[in-house]
């Protein structure tokens, strides 16, 4: 019996993340620094999604952007995504390996309101935050900027302006 109730434990959270969709959301156990090496191993980039209960642009951006099949191509392809309740008391490893919980994680970053989505570079420094709803366009144009690294000689929003089409 104990069986099948871990079975079944284990078998709904998998439901739930494929419902929702989203290929580049990563199972994690919040150990970002492990999600870190991860990606690196992958050659991908690791981003944080900062959430919380009842935010609907957090809601509109898994139901539109995520859901653009040119975003999750993209997405999949060179990042893994964490998220982060910036009013949660689970225990989350920071990339530099400090514990802490993830209210406090979002308070270290500033984070107070949501979403906010945050990009590591490969080493573990934060190179990007980019705070509220996002179109699908300009989400995949964030993502370029990240990939591309053009945060080592240009700001995101003269980058967008610059790639808009």
């Amino acid at each position: 019996m104990w069986r099948y109730i871990l079975i079944f434990c284990l078998f709904v959270p998998l439901v739930a993340l494929s419902v929702e969709g989203i290929p580049f959301l990563k199972p994690s156990m919040l150990n970002l620094k492990d999600d870190l090496n991860d990606a690196r191993r992958e050659g991908k980039f690791l981003f944080i999604m900062f959430h919380q209960e009842g935010c609907p642009f957090c809601d509109k951006m898994r139901k539109v952007t995520f859901q653009d099949k040119a975003v999750q191509d993209y997405f999949t392809k060179h990042f893994y995504m964490v998220e982060v309740d910036i009013r949660g008391s689970n225990e989350i490893v920071d990339v530099d390996g400090k514990k802490m919980t993830e209210r406090q994680f979002a308070h270290k970053y500033g984070v107070r309101l949501t979403p906010v989505f945050m990009f590591f570079d490969q080493s573990g420094n934060v190179v990007a935050k980019v705070p509220g709803y996002i179109e699908p366009k300009d989400f995949i144009l964030v993502g370029r900027y990240i990939v591309e690294e053009r945060y080592k000689d240009t700001n995101l929003v003269k980058f967008i302006k610059e790639n808009k089409k």
